[in-house]
């Protein structure tokens, strides 16, 4: 089987995440916050290190772009001055849409979902929601010392013709967070170049009822057949330690099939 698909993927990507991309730069101070449909036009947005942070090991760093309730952010990079790394990338605060961006150099998490209350404007409350759905359509990471994909919010995780390369994880359901629920991650069409080796492109919960379904993975690079597509975990709630309890599929929380995964 041919992976068209990925294999155009993988040209863009390319084409767009090096540095000889001739993009509009802009160097943020602040937390570039979207509230609705935003296209960025391949501007390549850089965080102040001193601003917004460095991209090192600090954890609770400042996110690059703020993608709000419901917004739509389609065609950024997220760059990184030289020496740096890009911050905590994109935080999504509930439901949103990332459509083609890419993440040259990723510090703490290229993406992070945090969905977990909606504000209710009749009985000024919050409450919980566990609908939310976090969309990545197109696009792509490198350069990650750590997760590409950080999963603490309530919902469904949907991502689609994505590109990673040079990263040492890939997808995670939040083993320890103060917050947890059952998450569902589907990834469709995934391109993964040099992972890691003994890690994983998706890991979930199984205490907390999380389910992760894999489709048309493309695993490369000289560690492809040392890299897990799933890995399965008992979490805790808060600082506690996660134990990993099964590598692989287990047709229940980890789903796909042996055709599914390709190598090289």
């Amino acid at each position: 089987m041919r992976y068209k698909l990925n294999d155009k993927m993988s040209t863009i990507a390319r084409a767009i995440i090096t540095e000889f991309f001739c993009a509009q730069l802009e160097i943020l101070q602040n937390t570039l916050v979207i509230t609705k449909n935003f296209d960025c036009k391949f501007t390549r947005y850089v965080p102040d290190p001193k601003k917004i942070g460095d991209g090192g090991a600090n954890e609770y760093q400042k996110p690059v772009i703020e993608v709000r309730n419901g917004a739509i952010l389609s065609n950024c990079i997220i760059g990184a001055l030289k020496g740096y790394k890009a911050a905590d990338g994109v935080h999504c605060e509930g439901s949103c849409t990332l459509k083609n961006v890419w993440h040259e150099k990723v510090g703490e998490d290229a993406v992070t979902f945090l969905g977990t209350f909606c504000f209710d404007h009749f009985s000024i409350k919050k409450e919980t929601e566990k609908n939310f759905n976090y969309i990545i359509e197109g696009g792509g990471a490198q350069n990650s010392n750590g997760k590409v994909i950080q999963f603490n919010g309530a919902g469904t995780a949907k991502i689609n013709n994505f590109y990673i390369k040079d990263c040492t994880y890939g997808i995670a359901s939040c083993g320890n967070c103060a917050q947890q629920f059952t998450r569902r991650i589907e990834v469709t069409n995934l391109k993964v170049e040099n992972l890691k080796a003994g890690q994983f492109i998706v890991a979930v919960n199984s205490d907390f009822n999380d389910i992760a379904i894999l489709k048309n993975i493309h695993i490369i690079g000289k560690s492809a057949k040392k890299v897990f597509p799933c890995k399965i975990f008992n979490g805790v709630k808060g600082n506690g330690n996660f134990k990993l309890i099964k590598m692989g599929a287990d047709e229940k929380h980890c789903k796909y099939n042996k055709n599914d995964i390709k190598y090289n």
